[in-house]
């Protein structure tokens, strides 16, 4: 793993297809390109996530999820779009890097307590890198707070009884020796299938390991589970471990174990007809990051409720039709300390806006969406939320579009605005972030 090459790109960008596994003319410090056996190999990943990418005239373009794809002979890091211009600069790499990250994290879809001891050092480095950093630290503070322990079922040959003695086992191994006694019993251990769980992991992403600092850092964890037996675990025996508030604390490492085990897939190695890896949805991972955002400023006199309450906008006799699901609205506390009345709703949009042109690039469709919100909530609040690009700071403000509707006796205004949202800061992560825990919307969000 080691030895492959990562071939970085950006969210809808194309990577030219070339026959062949070596193609002349391409130098190793700009590795973008793809052989036909690894674009055949990425279009394969369809199967999994519907229009991950799809094969153009001499390329692979991507979709909107973003994060690593590890193939047979390189890892291919897909990383969002953040910038407005269309040039393609290791600065702006950089900048993307960061904002997966901060994004993640604020989601909290990944535990990273620690991102290097310099952000800016740290989103240089390629995604793999980074993730596998991020599960060194986590496994290493779990580590020093102590490994958790189970009883695991044990069966041996004894000179004295301990737990239960059992006579048919001994007296199929025991009849030569007659001193000793097979007993089974319980013991309480650190070696049980949570820890060996992370050894495995461990074991795993040894040979991805080049830089220094992260090999030193491998050494320094693999010491505190060195006790702990080495066996062969799948990400689906992680997945299958049964989690309950014992070991709670140790949800974001067994996430790190499964997506990570899931990459190391022997099948894929095989050549099998799936490319494991960590992928996001960025529609998905920026409403979770919208709504974090709008959580964190409720106050107490706000309730925000995520995806929903759903309703239908119609109905056909009984049945109701076109089912509504805002991704975010924001509510008034009542006297009971319950939900009362709508405040706002608030709808999260991956996407770029242009400040040159009158709607700013809003798309038409949102709008009309969020007019049939205005109607069946009866809130004449709304918000379009979007990404803030990279060099738009200058630019003017996000507009708020005014809406007259007609009613019986007068006029009502309905407002729809535009906000933008920043992304990350350096000093997002510049410095030692909490353990995240992991939320139910995991699964929806990323794909191991």
């Amino acid at each position: 793993m080691g030895g492959l090459r990562t071939v970085t790109v950006l969210e809808h960008e194309v990577i030219p297809v070339f026959e062949g596994d070596h193609v002349p003319g391409v130098s190793e410090e700009a590795p973008q390109w793809l052989s036909e056996a690894e674009a055949q190999a990425l279009l394969r990943l369809n199967d999994l996530r519907r229009g991950f990418c799809q094969r153009l005239s001499g390329g692979i373009k991507l979709a909107q999820h973003c994060g690593i794809v590890r193939l047979p002979t390189c890892v291919v890091e897909v990383l969002p779009k953040v910038g407005m211009a269309d040039a393609r600069t290791a600065d702006e790499l950089e900048r993307s890097r960061g904002a997966l990250l901060a994004m993640l994290h604020s989601a909290r879809q990944v535990a990273i307590t620690k991102i290097g001891s310099a952000p800016q050092q740290a989103v240089r480095a390629p995604l793999l890198d980074i993730f596998i950093e991020a599960f060194l630290h986590c496994a290493l503070e779990q580590a020093r707070r102590g490994l958790i322990s189970r009883y695991v079922a044990h069966a041996d040959d004894l000179p004295v009884i301990k737990g239960r003695f059992q006579a048919h086992g001994h007296v199929r191994r025991n009849l030569a020796r007659p001193h000793l006694l097979h007993c089974e019993y319980d013991e309480f251990t650190a070696d049980n299938a949570y820890n060996r769980a992370v050894r495995t992991t461990l074991n795993a992403c040894r040979t991805w390991l080049i830089n220094g600092n992260t090999q030193r850092l491998w050494f320094e964890t693999h010491a505190r589970y060195a006790s702990i037996s080495s066996v062969r675990m799948s990400a689906m025996d992680v997945a299958s471990l049964p989690r309950d508030r014992t070991t709670h604390r140790y949800a974001p490492l067994l996430t790190w174990c499964e997506w990570i085990l899931a990459m190391v897939s022997p099948a894929m190695s095989a050549g099998a007809t799936q490319a494991p890896g960590l992928l996001f949805d960025m529609n998905k991972l920026f409403e979770a990051h919208v709504a974090k955002r709008e959580e964190d400023a409720a106050g107490p006199n706000r309730i925000v409720h995520k995806q929903g309450p759903p309703l239908h906008l119609a109905a056909r006799g009984a049945t109701d039709v076109f089912l509504l699901k805002p991704d975010i609205t924001v509510w008034k506390v009542g006297q009971n300390g319950a939900a009362s009345d709508i405040d706002r709703v608030v709808d999260a949009k991956w996407k770029r806006l242009n400040p040159a042109v009158p709607d700013y690039g809003v798309d038409e469709a949102d709008v009309y969406q969020l007019l049939a919100y205005a109607m069946r909530y009866g809130c004449p609040a709304l918000e379009l939320v979007y990404p803030m690009p990279d060099g738009l700071d200058a630019q003017l403000p996000p507009p708020a579009f005014r809406i007259l509707t007609a009613g019986d006796d007068q006029n009502t205004e309905i407002v729809v605005a535009v906000k933008l949202v920043p992304l990350w800061t350096r000093e997002t992560l510049s410095h030692s972030m909490p353990d995240p825990r992991l939320t139910e919307t995991k699964a929806d969000i990323s794909s191991a």
